[in-house]
């Protein structure tokens, strides 16, 4: 559509947008969803807003053609402002937008694969990249204009986090050079009772919450070899958690990916607390028991 067109339909187009076209973004999923937890009393946490994986090679590409050329990285910026504000903006200023209680601004980037992003910005950044921390800045801004930057939270969400907890570390305090925009780390925890420890889990997430971050767990599921191998593991991983949690620490979020076990990416492995929609298993009543054994 054209920059009037989009303009008039809400999206935010910065004054670095100096193109003459702006992709349509479909809200029609989004909305749904928005509606069913709003209906339901549910939560929901947003999901991701730059990932290496799932951009498409066009959106960096002039003309957002995929037969153009990368575009360059003042283009790119103001792409990357022009979708955030006008996704989270066109969340926030419709019925639902209470719903969303933190996002995922950027995920898994120290484990990004060859993208349009490293195409545009280079590769090998470390843990300085300053699109990231732009990515994070345009979020800030967003929940800023609409008075949620004390009540909605921005993480920076990877995998294998007790691997590169120090990188991590490092990340987000180059991502708050100057402002708070980075509350905390989302650890996925897509974990196997065979690795890691939880003690090296433990540890982990110890280091971030002594580098003053919030933590949540946000995409939690343990494969096995066994449901009562499983049990013990999230029995001990939960205590552990919660031991953290007593002392004083900012865990403040939960996620288990997935309902049960068949509906799971690791279906085969049977990851999560239920066998079949309405089938607790024995580690549910394992993860409750340690909510109680705690004194909760």
């Amino acid at each position: 559509m054209t920059v009037d067109q989009a303009k008039s339909n809400g999206y935010y187009i910065p004054s670095s947008y100096t193109e003459s076209t702006v992709p349509t973004l479909k809200f029609s999923t989004i909305d749904a969803v928005l509606q069913i937890c709003y209906n339901n009393g549910l939560k929901l946490r947003g999901h991701t807003l730059v990932w290496h994986s799932q951009t498409p090679d066009w959106f960096f590409r002039t003309g957002y053609s995929s037969s153009g050329s990368y575009v360059s990285q003042a283009v790119m910026d103001a792409r990357m402002e022009m979708f955030i504000k006008s996704y989270m903006g066109h969340i926030y200023n419709g019925n639902y937008g209470s719903v969303v209680y933190a996002w995922d601004v950027v995920n898994e980037y120290l484990h990004a694969s060859t993208s349009g992003w490293s195409q545009v910005y280079g590769s090998n950044l470390g843990t300085t990249p300053s699109y990231v921390k732009k990515a994070f800045q345009y979020a800030y801004d967003c929940l800023n204009s609409f008075g949620l930057t004390n009540s909605v939270r921005l993480f920076y969400n990877d995998y294998n986090t007790y691997e590169v907890t120090d990188q991590i570390i490092s990340l987000v305090n180059f991502i708050n050079t100057g402002t708070k925009l980075c509350a905390g780390v989302g650890m996925q925890s897509h974990l196997s009772t065979s690795y890691p420890s939880v003690s090296a889990y433990k540890t982990a997430m110890q280091k971030f919450l002594n580098a003053g971050y919030e933590v949540q767990v946000t995409e939690l599921d343990v494969t096995n070899t066994s449901a009562s191998a499983q049990a013990t593991y999230v029995y001990d991983l939960m205590t552990a958690i919660l031991s953290l949690k007593k002392t004083g620490g900012n865990i403040t979020g939960i996620t288990w990916w997935g309902l049960y076990d068949s509906v799971s990416w690791r279906a085969s492995q049977n990851p999560l607390l239920f066998s079949n929609l309405t089938t607790p298993k024995e580690s549910y009543n394992k993860v409750l028991q340690a909510y109680t054994n705690a004194g909760y």
